[in-house]
């Protein structure tokens, strides 16, 4: 409240009132309604085996209306046949042939009046037999059509932990994303420390340039650029055979190599940033009094300098982790069909399968699964939402 008043004293009533709205409209139609439809749609089970017999209860019925149909039309003419004396056969599609043309030619089949007669009976007969199925079919449609109907159930769930392909996927996710935050914090730590405690303000500005300018590139245009390098006959494939470290081509693409590089390429600034922020807040003099007390570099380190930038860490460890396990781009561009990630599961679910539910539980579990590293950096790094915010 305090906080509020604050704001509304220093900036207005209408100003302070018209930032809140905006916020809490934000708030509500871009996170917290679509959260719900997500856990709504998720909680919502369709029986696959009702669904199955919903559909095949369809195509029968549709089966005995094109059966109906030719059925009618030749006894028309079978009619029209036994007026003219049997002089003129049936249709051009009767004795099983059906014609999707409806073509109106006839052939003399020489049949009698009697012998018309009788196939218009088991024709009639047969016109009876179809009616009956069709009435049975209606009714036992709306029985399955109940059956169908989707239920508040958990086995949407349930659904990704029993599966034996989409579970081993989600996990290998899960591992790989953290892998990929592993390998940026190592990679971008000693850059981060470099540009805010040793180097002069024009390197500085220099390499933040040589970070920031790449990424005025579209995404997948830097990815696209790591798949022409990392290809079989790419850049990297060429300078490893030509300086002798390898004499055949590397299968980046094969497993998930391709994938792990892409991402920490693209992540990289998501990393360096809040590190750098919050090591460019460190005083200066208790890097030195560590030096002169003869502290060793990797104690300075870790004694000073990291329990100092926790914030930062925890943030880009929370935020490169969420873009890596949330990525689809990067996985369809540069893996294969053994390096296939969770969220393109996600994506078939919805788009390839139709089935909403089912991809609204994986997001869900996903999202879940985020929050819990969320919680789990916040515990290990001993920070809260202040220093994160800070």
């Amino acid at each position: 409240m305090e906080a509020i008043s604050s704001f509304r004293k220093r900036y207005g009533a209408i100003l302070t009132a018209y930032v809140f709205v905006g916020c809490a409209i934000w708030l509500i139609g871009m996170i917290v309604a679509p959260q719900l439809l997500m856990v709504q749609k998720s909680l919502m089970y369709t029986d696959p085996a009702a669904a199955a017999a919903v559909s095949q209860m369809k195509s029968a019925t549709d089966r005995l209306f094109v059966e109906k149909g030719r059925a009618e039309r030749e006894l028309r003419r079978i009619e029209a046949d036994i007026q003219t004396g049997g002089s003129a056969g049936a249709d051009q599609g009767s004795g099983g042939v059906f014609s999707p043309f409806g073509s109106t030619a006839k052939r003399n089949t020489g049949a009698t009046v009697a012998e018309l007669e009788q196939r218009r009976d088991a024709l009639t007969l047969r016109l009876g037999q179809i009616a009956d199925e069709i009435a049975a079919n209606d009714a036992a449609l709306v029985q399955a059509e109940k059956a169908a109907k989707p239920r508040v159930r958990l086995q949407n769930y349930f659904e990704l932990f029993s599966n034996d392909a989409n579970r081993p996927i989600f996990f290998k996710t899960i591992w790989s994303s953290i892998l990929v935050t592993a390998i940026a914090l190592v990679v971008c730590y000693p850059v981060a420390f470099y540009l805010a405690v040793s180097a002069s303000k024009d390197t500085t500005a220099l390499l933040m340039l040589g970070l920031i300018v790449p990424y005025w590139v579209n995404e997948i245009l830097r990815t696209f650029s790591w798949l022409m390098l990392l290809s079989t006959n790419g850049v990297i494939n060429q300078a490893l055979i030509w300086s002798g470290l390898t004499d055949t081509p590397i299968d980046w693409r094969g497993g998930n190599s391709a994938v792990l590089i892409g991402m920490v390429y693209a992540y990289i600034l998501f990393m360096v940033f809040p590190i750098y922020n919050t090591v460019e807040t460190l005083d200066r003099n208790q890097i030195e009094a560590a030096r002169d007390l003869g502290a060793p570099r990797w104690f300075i380190h870790w004694s000073v300098v990291i329990p100092h930038a926790k914030p930062g860490i925890a943030v880009g460890c929370i935020m490169t982790f969420m873009l890596a396990a949330g990525s689809y781009a990067v996985p369809v561009m540069l893996g294969s069909t053994t390096s296939k990630w969770f969220t393109e599961i996600i994506y078939d679910q919805f788009y390839e399968g139709g089935n909403w539910g089912l991809g609204s539980a994986y997001a869900f579990v996903l999202l879940i699964t985020c929050i819990l590293f969320i919680m789990t950096m916040m515990r290990l790094f001993r920070v809260n939402l202040q220093d994160i915010a800070r």
